[in-house]
């Protein structure tokens, strides 16, 4: 009877070593699997991410803050109106172009009397230098005892006293018409 029951118990320990291993085994094989499968489902995962490409968060620096300000904002200096020029803006501008030691030189009195033409609202106006003892005079007004008369554009004689275009250029142009003392002319055109 030891014999059974030695064998009994080999059995039994047999049997459960083998439900032990096939326990183990099957642990064993189903982790395999799950691993496989996880690592399938990886690689899977992987393949697909490159064609995705996350893009990066945009950084917001003093520069694109500064830069989307200015955009928003420049649609309402645009909506503001520009100021306009008139008569009385191209006279300055004229008598701080004139070049004063020069015109001193000048001893003859030499008025020009000058007709813009096309301003902004459709008007013609006029303006008169005068050069007289060395002493320049820039006034928004007709001059009757005149030199000479000169008609130009609104448009040219703005950008004459913005420095856009030369003197030379400004005669040049189609814009412009001159009668009257050539001599008082080359003079009068020497002071700019």
């Amino acid at each position: 009877m030891r014999n059974s029951k030695k064998t009994e118990e080999v059995k039994t320990a047999a049997t459960a070593a083998s439900k032990t291993s096939t326990k183990s085994e099957t642990k064993t094989e189903t982790k395999s699997a799950a691993a496989k499968t996880t690592a399938a489902k990886k690689s899977v995962a992987k393949k697909a991410e490159p064609a995705k490409k996350a893009t990066p968060a945009k950084k917001t620096t003093a520069k694109t803050a500064a830069k989307k300000t200015t955009e928003k904002a420049a649609p309402k200096a645009a909506a503001k109106k520009t100021k306009s020029v008139t008569i009385d803006t191209i006279c300055e501008k004229l008598e701080k172009k004139i070049n004063k030691t020069k015109a001193a030189a000048i001893e003859k009195t030499i008025a020009v009397d000058i007709e813009v033409y096309e301003f902004e609202d459709g008007s013609n106006q006029k303006m008169y230098v005068e050069i007289k003892g060395g002493n320049v005079t820039v006034a928004p007004h007709s001059y009757d005892d005149k030199s000479f008369r000169v008609a130009l554009s609104f448009a040219n004689a703005v950008a004459f006293v913005n420095g856009k275009i030369t003197l030379a250029l400004l005669l040049d142009s189609e814009k412009f018409y001159a009668e009257g003392n050539i001599a008082d002319a080359i003079k009068f055109a020497s002071i700019f």
